[in-house]
């Protein structure tokens, strides 16, 4: 009996011992997965501040040779359109409208204001759309990744935002593609993407609503519509695309980004492949992926 007692209590020891130690193993991973987190936190702050650092030569190579000329690249067209007309200037050249109608006729009465109310006006929409779109990213990036593309977005002042606003609305609200069809042409993909995923009665908005703008403003004008057909179809391909792929290669590939998003249901492909379908290429085109962190909550959302 006593013999039982001593071995029933040696294991009853034996499995405290073993309790003991898988407790100190847990509490030794749990030690070295938050070490090895807070060693990953500590990289991400340093690489973060380093890029804060960065910003102010990266400010000071943008604007110190550019400053005078702030918005004269884009914006400055859209106010000077009605002042000079409607594709009387050659393409490339500068001051040169290149979108639909339907666009400088939307824009006219900002065009009635002075030129510094005007690009007043237009940065800080502008501005207004970069932080909507940029909203969802942490705020320890949100305001580093705003820094970056803001300054460059306003000193042009092209619609690349507004398309990346009019992707996001786009799934919600698939008139919105209007937009882009409107103006760039090519990177109005929103249709597309919904052929592919099946979605007629979104695609069939987006199609007519795009439609009725077209006959809406082509009944004030007829006149500017063949002329903008003129003009978009004999403008020669810029000097400055000579170093970016083509256009027509880029435009399969961004089908092919396009319908792999679709497929899979990876919305931030949109700005992806609208990036990749822009017209022309620039640093600027860039911020059409600004529409990311946006599209990429719509994946996540309950309604998507």
């Amino acid at each position: 009996m006593g013999q039982g007692r001593d071995a029933g209590a040696e294991n009853d020891e034996a499995l405290v011992d073993a309790g003991t130690a898988a407790r100190q193993g847990d509490s030794l991973r749990s030690e070295h997965a938050h070490a090895d987190g807070a060693s990953e936190r500590s990289v991400a702050d340093v690489g973060r501040a380093a890029v804060w650092i960065a910003l102010v030569p990266a400010l000071w190579l943008l604007f110190g040779s550019r400053i005078g000329t702030f918005g004269t690249d884009s914006a400055h067209a859209y106010w000077n359109v009605w002042r000079v007309g409607p594709y009387a200037l050659p393409p490339g050249s500068p001051d040169a409208f290149n979108y639909s109608p339907a666009f400088a006729q939307v824009v006219y009465p900002l065009t009635l204001l002075p030129w510094p109310v005007f690009l007043t006006i237009w940065s800080l929409l502008l501005a207004a759309a970069l932080v909507w779109l940029l909203w969802p990213l942490r705020p320890r990036w949100r305001w580093l990744v705003l820094a970056y593309v803001g300054p460059p977005a306003l000193l042009i002042g092209n619609i690349e935002a507004f398309l990346a606003v009019a992707a996001v609305c786009g799934l919600r609200h698939p008139a919105s593609w209007a937009f882009p069809l409107l103006t760039k042409v090519t990177p109005g993909l929103g249709p597309l993407w919904f052929v592919v995923r099946r979605e007629w009665r979104q695609a069939a908005v987006a199609v007519v609503s795009t439609a009725v703008v077209v006959l809406a403003s082509w009944a004030l004008s007829p006149g500017l519509w063949t002329r903008w057909w003129d003009f978009v179809v004999d403008a020669p391909t810029p000097p400055t695309q000579d170093h970016y792929p083509p256009l027509e290669f880029r435009l399969v590939a961004a089908f092919g980004v396009l319908v792999w998003g679709a497929v899979k249901g990876r919305r931030g492909a949109i700005a992806v492949a609208m990036m990749l379908a822009m017209p022309l290429w620039s640093s600027g085109v860039l911020v059409v992926l600004a529409a990311i962190p946006r599209l990429r909550r719509e994946d996540r959302s309950p309604h998507s």
